[in-house]
C-alpha cells in the first residue's frame, strides 16, 4: 500500500507580509503542486525527488542538520514528529512537483505540509489541520530559518476550489470568497530570479516589524499584540520614535490590510477593476515603503500598464524575486505574453515563465 498526498502551491490576490503582523490576506491553491508517494520500508528510508536530489537515512539516527539545504525539510519534519512518536517507520518517498521554486508560490510549505501529513498517515499520528500548520511553522522557523508567517500553510491545507479564502491572521477566523474572474484569468510571470527568503531581507523585516511594535507600545503606553491592530493615530504620533524606515514598514501594513478588506467587497461584488487598482497600490507600497521589491518585479509590473486588458498587477510572495501576479483578459494572455518575454529578456537577458494559475482545492490524500 502506498499513501499518496497532493499538496498545492499557493497564489495570494492580496495582503503581503500582513500574515506575520497578524494582518488579513486573501489566498488560493493552485492547480500546480508537489506530489508525493510514501511507502514503508523495513531498514532504511529513501527519499528521491524528480529534481535529481536524493537521501538515504535512518529514521532512529539522531537529528543533524544538513549542509544540503533541501534535505533539513525531510529531518525536519521527522524530528518534530518525534516529539509525538518517538519510534517511527522507515520509508521510501518519491516526490514530484509542478511547482517552480523560488517563484513565490509556496513550493516549501507545500513540500513540508505534506512531508508532514503523509508520515503522519504512515505512522498513525492522528494530526488535525491546525496541528499540521504549528508543526509545519515549526520546521520552517527552527530548522529553515524562515521566520514566516502561517498563510501559506493554512491555505494549503484549506483551500476549496475556486475559491479564495480571507483569513485573519490574528486568530484563524476564515471566510470563503467566491472567485469569479469572468473573461479574465490570473497569470503569473516567473521572474526567474530566484530567492532564498533565509538569505535576504525577509527575517530582517520580520524583526523590523517586531521593533516597531515595541516603539509604539513603549511611546503610545498601549498594548498592540500585533501591527495589524495599530491605530493610526498611534502610528503618527510615533513617527519621530519609529524614524523613517520603521515608519513606513509600518505604514505599509496599515494600509495593506485595508487593501485587503477593500478587495473582498470588491471581489464579492465583481468589481475587478476597482480590485485590479488595489494590486497596483500594494505593489507600489511593497516596492517603497516596504523595500522587498527588484528592478525584474518593478519592470513587469510598469509594463502591465501599456495594456488595456490588464486590470491590475503585483509582486507576489515574499519578494525579492518570484513572480507578479496579473488579472489579465483570457484573449490578451498569448499576445502580452509573447510580448512580455521578448521585452523581458532583452532587458534582463532572463527567460520569463509564465504560469496561467488556475484556482484548485487544499491539500489531497489517497490510498493506492
Amino acid at each position: 500500500m502506498k499513501i499518496y498526498i497532493k499538496s498545492p502551491g499557493r497564489v495570494n490576490l492580496i495582503g503581503e507580509h500582513t500574515d506575520y503582523n497578524g494582518g488579513f490576506v486573501l489566498p488560493c491553491a493552485l492547480d500546480l503542486s508537489i506530489e508525493l508517494y510514501f511507502e514503508k520500508k523495513l531498514n532504511e528510508s529513501h527519499v528521491n525527488t524528480d529534481l535529481g536530489y536524493s537521501m538515504n537515512f535512518n529514521v532512529s539516527t539522531p537529528y543533524q542538520k544538513s549542509n544540503n539545504h533541501w534535505e533539513n525539510y525531510i529531518l525536519g519534519v521527522i524530528n518534530e514528529l518525534k516529539q509525538i512518536k518517538t519510534e517511527l517507520i522507515n520509508f521510501s518517498c518519491i516526490i514530484k512537483s509542478s511547482l517552480p521554486s523560488g517563484a513565490g508560490i509556496s513550493s516549501s510549505s507545500a513540500l513540508v505540509c505534506g512531508l508532514i501529513k503523509g508520515l503522519a498517515e504512515l505512522n498513525a499520528i492522528d494530526l488535525n489541520n491546525a496541528e499540521i500548520i504549528n508543526l509545519s511553522r515549526n520546521v520552517e522557523h527552527k530548522y529553515i530559518g524562515l521566520l514566516g508567517g502561517i498563510m501559506d500553510q493554512f491555505t494549503i491545507l484549506n483551500a476549496r476550489k475556486n475559491m479564495a479564502i480571507f483569513l485573519d491572521c490574528k486568530n484563524l477566523k476564515s471566510k470563503f470568497i467566491k472567485i469569479n474572474f469572468k473573461e479574465f484569468k490570473l497569470l503569473l510571470l516567473d521572474t526567474n530570479v530566484k530567492h532564498n527568503l533565509a538569505n535576504t531581507e525577509y527575517n530582517k523585516r520580520v524583526s523590523e516589524c517586531k521593533k516597531s511594535l515595541k516603539v509604539i507600545n513603549d511611546f503610545c503606553n498601549k498594548n498592540y499584540s500585533n501591527l495589524s491592530e495599530v491605530k493610526d493615530i498611534d502610528l503618527k504620533s510615533s513617527k519621530n520614535e519609529l524614524g523613517e524606515t520603521l515608519y513606513r514598514r509600518v505604514s505599509y501594513i496599515l494600509n495593506e490590510n485595508q487593501r485587503v478588506v477593500k478587495s473582498v467587497n470588491f471581489l464579492e461584488n465583481n468589481k475587478l477593476k476597482e480590485f485590479g487598482q488595489l494590486m497596483y497600490q500594494s505593489h507600489l507600497g511593497l516596492k517603497n515603503d516596504y523595500e522587498v521589491s527588484c528592478d525584474e518585479l518593478d519592470y513587469l509590473v510598469e509594463y502591465t500598464m501599456k495594456f488595456d486588458g490588464i486590470y491590475g498587477s503585483r509582486m507576489m510572495g515574499g519578494g525579492f524575486g518570484g513572480c507578479t501576479i496579473n488579472l489579465i483578459k483570457e484573449s490578451l494572455v498569448e499576445k502580452f505574453v509573447e510580448e512580455a518575454e521578448k521585452e523581458y529578456f532583452s532587458k534582463f537577458k532572463r527567460k520569463l515563465n509564465p504560469i496561467v494559475a488556475n484556482l484548485d482545492q487544499g491539500i489531497q490524500m489517497s490510498l493506492i
